[in-house]
């Protein structure tokens, strides 16, 4: 009896990490794509990592009509290289997606999470407690902003989609 509930817990673990380590992004409607292009001009046009939480809210609010469900990956401060101002930098650090930190912590290393930026990923580099990190960035302040529909995690820097947001690593 003991052998078939442990069997059991060890196939519900593996499908677990299996889900979570390959999420796949899912297909955005016409409505989607116009609410995901007016959050990233709105954060584009606020001009610096600092004002991206104010204009991702106030274009993905809930409570005046549909939504995109995403989570923000929002940086804590500036990199030399890295513009506030881009839209592939801003698409980046989007994903159509609800992911809080207790969905995120069980994605294995080297999971990748697609975002915005078509054909881009932000890749699971270290899963420790410790050292959660993603593309080689701690998450500095987990579940930042949870609603049913928006998360946002602050992350110590900007995310470089260069570097680990293509393919293969």
């Amino acid at each position: 009896m003991a052998t078939t509930k442990h069997l059991l817990l060890f196939l519900l673990i593996i499908t677990i990490i299996t889900i979570t380590s390959s999420i796949s992004l899912p297909f955005l409607t016409t409505e989607q794509n116009q609410i995901a292009t007016k959050i990233i001009d709105a954060m584009i046009s606020s001009g610096s990592f600092e004002d991206w939480s104010g204009a991702f809210l106030n274009n993905n609010d809930e409570l005046n009509g549909p939504v995109l469900t995403s989570t923000l990956f929002l940086p804590k401060t500036s990199v030399e290289r890295i513009n506030a101002t881009s839209p592939l930098v801003a698409s980046y650090h989007i994903v159509p997606q609800w992911l809080d930190f207790s969905v995120i912590s069980l994605m294995m290393p080297f999971s990748r999470i697609p975002t915005l930026l078509s054909g881009h990923s932000i890749v699971v580099t270290n899963n420790s407690a410790s050292g959660f990190s993603l593309d080689g960035v701690l998450i500095s302040e987990p579940d930042l902003f949870v609603s049913p529909s928006i998360v946002i995690h602050r992350m110590a820097f900007p995310f470089n989609f260069s570097r680990y947001g293509g393919g293969d690593i």
